[in-house]
Parts: C-alpha cells; sequence; structure tokens
C-alpha cells in the first residue's frame, strides 16, 4: 500500500513537471515568434546585379602603345583629315561638350566657331551650301566597351545609330567620306566617287608630312621593320590610320563615378536621392529594359518613336528610317541603337536627332507613353515597354534623373593629356579649326602656322 501511494506520488510529480516544461516550452515558442528579427532588404547591388566596367577589350592587332594612342590623339584634332582642311574628329567629339558638340545636329564642314555656338557656312571650295549632318553625334566616352552582335562587349562593338560598322578602327575611316561631316566639295566627281577618294587623299596628305611619317614608323613598329626590309614604301596605310585612332577613341574611360564607387563597395556614394532612383530605374521606370549592363545599354535597335528633326536620310526623303537605312530591311524601319547612359548628364541633348534638350525631357516622353511621337510609328512597332504611360510622380522622375547623374565620371582617373587638346598638330593648321581660324570664316593663315 505504501509503495503504491509513493509510486501514485511519483506519477504525479512527473505529470506535474512534464505540464510545467510543456508550458516552458510553448512560452519560449511565444518569446522566439515575438523577438525574430526580420531579414535584411536585400542588398541593390545584389537585387539588380549591379556592374562596373571591366578591362578593356582590345583587338589582337591594336593594344594600348603609347606611340600610337598619342599619334591617334594628333589625328584626331587635325583639320588634315577634313577635305577642306577646316574641320577635325574633335569638331563633332569635343572633350569640353562630353566627346560630342552639345548640338542636336553636328555642323561640319564649313562651320565656323565650336559646340553650341558652332553655325554653318558654305564650302571654301566651290561656294555651295553644307546642311547639317543628320543624326546627332554620339559621346565617344567608353566606346571601347560598345557591344558585339553577341551582345557583349567587344573590339567588334557596334558603332553609329544604325550599327552599320563594326569596330573602332573601321569606325575612324568613315566620316572622311561624308560630305557634310569632314569631306566638303574638295574632291571632284559625283558624291559617290568622291567618298570612294576620300581615304586615298587623305592618306596621301599625310605621307607628305614628314612628322606623321615618323610617328607612324614609331607607333607601328612591325611596319617600320617592312619598310627598313624594303617590302614597304611607308607605314601610313588604311590599316595603320584606323588604329592609330582607335587606339586613342579606346583609352577614353569613365569608370568612377559615384555609381561606379557605390557598385565598388561605397555605401556612401549615392545619396538617398539617387538609391531611391535606382530601385525606380531597374523596376517602375523601366529604364533597364534597355539600359541594362555595366554600360547601361544593351546595344539593341529599338523602335521609340521620337520626334523627327533634320534633313532626314535616304530611305523616305525628309525623314530618317534608323538601322532601315543600312539594312534596307523594312522589319529594321525607325529602330536606333541604344546608347550607353555613363556620362549622359555631360552628353546633352539626346536621342538620334538630339530633339530632345534635357534629361527631364526624356523622362517625361518615356512617362507619357512614347509622346508626342514620330506620326509614322504605331503601337504595334513601338518597343513594347513604351507602349504604356509609366504613371512616375515628379519625385519619382526627379529621383531618376538624379541615379542617371550618379553615372557622371569626366575622366577622373585618365592622363589629363587625353581630355586637352593639343597645342600643335603636325600639319602646322590650327587644332580643331584649321585654315577656317576661330574668325567669320575667311582662312586665316596666321592661324594655320604656314
Amino acid at each position: 500500500m505504501l509503495h503504491t501511494v509513493r509510486s501514485g506520488k511519483r506519477t504525479y510529480r512527473s505529470l506535474f513537471m512534464a505540464m510545467i516544461a510543456m508550458l516552458f516550452l510553448a512560452s519560449c515558442g511565444e518569446d522566439s515568434t515575438t523577438t525574430t528579427v526580420e531579414p535584411e532588404p536585400e542588398d541593390l547591388r545584389t537585387q539588380f546585379n549591379l556592374q562596373t566596367l571591366g578591362p578593356i577589350p582590345y583587338p589582337a592587332n591594336n593594344g594600348p602603345r603609347f606611340e600610337r594612342i598619342a599619334l591617334g590623339r594628333l589625328l584626331f584634332f587635325d583639320p588634315i583629315l577634313g577635305g577642306e582642311k577646316d574641320v577635325a574628329c574633335a569638331t563633332c567629339h569635343h572633350p569640353d561638350f562630353g566627346f560630342g558638340d552639345g548640338r542636336a545636329l553636328p555642323v561640319g564642314t564649313s562651320g565656323i566657331g565650336m559646340g553650341p555656338n558652332r553655325y554653318l557656312n558654305t564650302s571654301m571650295i566651290t561656294g555651295n551650301p553644307v546642311s547639317l549632318t543628320p543624326r546627332n553625334a554620339p559621346s565617344l566616352w567608353n566606346v571601347a566597351y560598345n557591344h558585339d552582335e553577341n551582345g557583349v562587349p567587344s573590339h567588334e562593338g557596334v558603332m553609329f545609330w544604325d550599327g552599320r560598322v563594326n569596330s573602332l578602327e573601321v569606325q575612324a575611316t568613315k566620316p572622311i567620306t561624308s560630305r557634310v561631316e569632314m569631306r566638303g566639295d574638295a574632291i571632284p566627281g559625283t558624291d559617290e566617287e568622291a567618298a570612294a577618294l576620300a581615304l586615298d587623299t587623305v592618306l596621301v596628305r599625310l605621307r607628305d608630312i614628314h612628322e606623321y611619317e615618323q610617328l607612324f614608323r614609331a607607333a607601328f613598329p612591325e611596319e617600320a621593320a617592312e619598310i627598313d626590309a624594303g617590302t614597304r614604301e611607308t607605314a601610313i596605310d588604311s590599316s595603320t590610320y584606323g588604329r592609330a585612332i582607335a587606339a586613342f577613341e579606346r583609352e577614353i574611360v569613365s569608370n568612377n563615378s559615384p555609381y561606379d564607387q557605390f557598385v565598388r563597395g561605397d555605401d556612401d556614394a549615392l545619396t538617398e536621392q539617387q538609391k531611391r532612383g535606382l530601385e525606380l530605374y531597374y523596376t517602375k521606370a523601366k529604364c533597364a529594359d534597355c539600359h541594362n549592363g555595366a554600360m547601361f545599354s544593351d546595344f539593341s535597335f529599338v523602335v521609340q518613336g521620337v520626334p523627327q528633326e533634320g534633313p532626314g536620310k535616304e530611305v523616305i526623303p525628309g525623314d530618317d528610317t534608323g538601322r532601315e537605312e543600312f539594312t534596307h530591311d523594312p522589319a529594321d524601319r525607325y529602330a536606333f541603337r541604344t546608347p550607353t547612359l555613363r556620362n549622359v548628364e555631360l552628353t546633352a541633348p539626346y536621342m538620334h536627332d538630339g530633339v530632345f534638350t534635357t534629361l527631364e525631357e526624356v523622362m517625361d516622353f518615356y512617362n507619357d507613353g512614347a509622346f508626342p511621337r514620330h506620326p509614322p510609328v504605331g503601337d504595334d512597332i513601338l518597343h513594347e515597354s513604351l507602349r504604356e504611360p509609366l504613371g512616375l510622380t515628379q519625385q519619382e522622375i526627379d529621383d531618376v534623373i538624379a541615379f542617371m547623374r550618379a553615372m557622371t565620371d569626366n575622366g577622373s582617373q585618365l592622363p589629363a593629356y587625353l581630355l586637352e587638346v593639343p597645342e600643335r598638330v603636325p600639319s602646322g593648321l590650327l587644332p580643331l579649326f584649321g585654315v577656317r581660324g576661330l574668325g567669320s570664316g575667311k582662312t586665316d593663315q596666321a592661324s594655320t602656322g604656314k
């Protein structure tokens, strides 16, 4: 009997202790529920796969040789490349204007002045008027990273608004063939005949300048060795010409913007407004549908339907049909290459024809569902991301623009000489302006150094 009682007491005691333990565990469960720490929001860098630029993709035959870059810089600023010796590459791609010209549509041959204040004149050879260049001058910032047709940064990246050229080396040979850009009326014959002769004409000029012959020999030692061996007469040909200018352009890299610093780990590099803009850029504003990756562009050809300004091109007189002008495929009508947004703050005005002068105007266009629109562009060919208004508030628009301005770096890590106009060029012409000088358009022999 005593044993039974004691056994019962132990049973009750065990039950009591088990109940206490259950209550304790339940209490702990309640505490753990109320004190659970919410996970940190996903880091913006990870959430949106933010990237910065990698190494420059050099072609095998055009690595970063200092003598070659320096030679390319002199050519870039030398009006000897212009048919009438009055315009250089840098006339429309000037470092002071984001390696553009600050104009909606460039003024090439015949022009007077520089940048937004440059204006048209007449040919010094024929006296005939010269029209505006039909498309906005793209910035050369980070042009080394243009994507190729496989969608990756490459030395064979697509060039021009219609993508008609792959590589900087080939691109460098094209502006001198255009009458309104650089050729002028110095070469007789039809437009096609003059364009075909333009490059050879420039090469002959360069070969006649002893200093250029020596600079080309230093920049291209393999070609110089062939001259010494008697198998080549000159170091100056279409290949070395294109490679020299491309070597300079490929070094114009901007990779230290607040955005880049943020991607590399500096949480304070972006303001709170810029971080809000970053999130909107990749979500509600839909900017990243086309402007993505380290270059803020996928380099695709997109129909945006922006209003058409300027003289237009050939497929439809007075209009510019974009990539169709190159491919002659109606399926490409009104599609233009997506430009990079790096340094976009420095490269106004915007779009293929410079129709928008501010980033605010650009954002209003997208926010209103691509209006005002070029009349021939209907929703059936408009890029799908643009067919509906975005519904952004004014504060949200301001935030997105603030983020785009965080992409600005005016070459803070570049050697200064890459951003400066040389004091002289081997031709003896006035850098940028050539025989027209800085005056009213009359030849200023004193300014040419001759």
